[in-house]
């Protein structure tokens, strides 16, 4: 089992501009692009790093029925348009790593984060977050994501 460095963390209360998917979440980075190329044209102001949530498994659950978000930060709430909506996520404890490697691989980071939080006495309580840029660490798309799971303790 791989060693990961594991931070805990308060992710903050955030209001996101984002798209729901339903399938390959390869498809991710056009919904991702699309995104944020409508919330440019109505001229919303990007208040951080973009970001996709994880509901699924794709371990567990078929390529077709994968659920996921691509979400931007934005500095206030919107009407929804056609497929594009806004919502706040809550203050949240967050299991904090990094992921160096193409996409294919996050599984490799994935797992001994989980079974390390179990260990722990820790339990994952909702979607994982993976940024694709972090503050302290761009490295771009493709190369590098920071991925927060929020947690609770048993």
């Amino acid at each position: 089992m791989a060693t990961i460095e594991v931070k805990f963390e308060k992710a903050p209360r955030i209001t996101v501009a984002y798209v729901e998917m339903r399938g390959p979440y390869s498809s991710l980075g056009d919904a991702m692009k699309s995104l944020k190329k409508w919330i440019d044209a109505k001229g919303f102001e990007q208040a951080g790093y973009p970001f996709c949530v994880f509901y699924d498994d794709p371990k567990e659950t078929a390529e077709a029925d994968l659920r996921s978000e691509a979400c931007i930060p934005v500095s206030k709430m919107f009407e929804a348009e056609g497929g594009y909506r806004s919502k706040e996520l809550v203050e949240t404890e967050v299991a904090e790593t990094k992921h160096e490697g193409p996409p294919e691989e996050l599984s490799s980071t994935y797992g001994p984060l989980i079974q390390g939080l179990l260990k722990q006495g820790y339990a994952p309580v909702g979607p994982a977050r993976e940024y694709y840029m972090s503050p302290a660490d761009v490295k771009g798309p493709g190369t590098g994501f920071l991925i927060q799971q929020p947690v609770s303790k048993k």
